[in-house]
């Protein structure tokens, strides 16, 4: 009997403890939900105000009254640097000093045809942005942040023609609105009343679109010949090797005789100095974009990033958009929803090349 009252005394605490276990456990999983889905928005509302500040500043940098007015090539030049530093020191942070320069030797000296192949994104990216600072030079903020989504439409037709992939007919009509809801815009920037001095929206549209087609072949590019276990910052890094000298070429092929006249840092003052290192820590953004955010987050952060573009031209830059910009303005963010409404083909796309629909 004294047993039978000792052996339901232990089954009751046993069962009391499971249960204060239990119940322990549940707070723990709901702390650890309610801070992730904490930082999960934190990196929402950053990829927001990182593409549209990001826009802003370009546009603002190029558009602004100076008497010094700096030169777009050497900015790319110093935002490689700037994306080459912050790499080396997350990655260093990662994996160790030792480690680090073990990892940079065997994925660069080590292995120098899978270290060539990195040079033509690289050279295409230098390119690109090079592209993208003429461009918003001669566009609105708001105009050259809806056009810039082109790169969908893109890397889109490349991932198709190089690597085989199929689209869906929702895909497929999204790229038709995307492309209609472009057209609008351009119709509404090329109107006189939306012309500033010294602006040709025509050159814009045509260096986004080159600019685009480049991001859109240099993504397709980098997956379909970079595989394996290799960081992103590594790649990046590796990446960076040869866009850093690169661009340097560019300054002096383009700008040389200026340059050596009148210094390499023409014109950088405060505002440029913010927009290069703005535009450097856009791969910090991708890297966490890839890493803690789905893809309905990041067509959320860019719709959002359009509109803030619009509201941040009307106040900075006196923008008035018309009928006809907000109509084609709503059919690009229509587009980005639709194109991700399918996950037959997004599901097959690796997170380094979901990347170029992020930003």
């Amino acid at each position: 009997m004294e047993k039978e009252q000792l052996l339901g005394v232990e089954v009751s605490t046993c069962c009391k403890e499971a249960e204060v276990h239990a119940k322990t456990k549940n707070v723990s999983l709901r702390r650890e939900n309610s801070v992730d889905r904490g930082f999960r928005i934190g990196v929402l509302i950053w990829m927001c105000l990182q593409n549209a500040i990001h826009t802003l500043l370009i546009r603002y940098s190029r558009a602004r009254k100076v008497d010094e007015m700096f030169l777009p090539s050497v900015a790319v030049f110093v935002t490689e640097l700037i994306k080459l530093f912050i790499c080396i020191v997350v990655e260093m942070y990662n994996e160790g000093f030792i480690k680090f320069w073990t990892s940079l030797r065997t994925h660069t000296i080590s292995q120098p045809w899978d270290t060539l192949k990195v040079c033509v994104p690289a050279f295409l990216y230098v390119m690109q942005n090079n592209l993208f600072y003429i461009s918003a030079s001669n566009l609105e903020a708001a105009t050259f942040m809806i056009f810039s989504q082109l790169k969908i439409f893109t890397t889109a037709l490349f991932s198709i023609f190089i690597l085989g992939r199929s689209l869906s007919g929702t895909q497929w009509a999204a790229l038709l609105v995307l492309f209609v809801g472009v057209c609008l815009v351009q119709m509404d920037s090329s109107s006189p009343s939306n012309k500033s001095d010294g602006e040709n929206p025509l050159i814009g549209l045509l260096c986004i679109v080159i600019a685009c087609i480049l991001s859109g072949f240099a993504g397709v590019y980098f997956e379909k010949i970079l595989k394996g276990s290799v960081s992103l910052w590594m790649r990046n890094i590796q990446l960076a090797l040869f866009a850093v000298p690169s661009s340097l070429i560019s300054v002096y092929a383009q700008d040389g005789v200026f340059v050596m006249s009148n210094g390499l840092l023409y014109g950088f003052d405060g505002v440029v100095w913010l927009t290069t290192f703005w535009y450097g820590i856009g791969g910090l953004s991708v890297a966490v974009c890839i890493k803690y955010a789905d893809n309905i987050a990041k067509n959320f952060a860019t719709s959002v990033a359009i509109i803030l573009s619009t509201i941040g031209s009307v106040f900075i830059f006196s923008f008035s958009p018309s009928f006809i910009f907000v109509s084609g303005a709503s059919l690009a963010i229509l587009s980005i929803f639709m194109y991700s409404s399918s996950n037959s083909f997004l599901n097959h796309i690796p997170r380094s090349l979901r990347s170029n629909l992020c930003l």
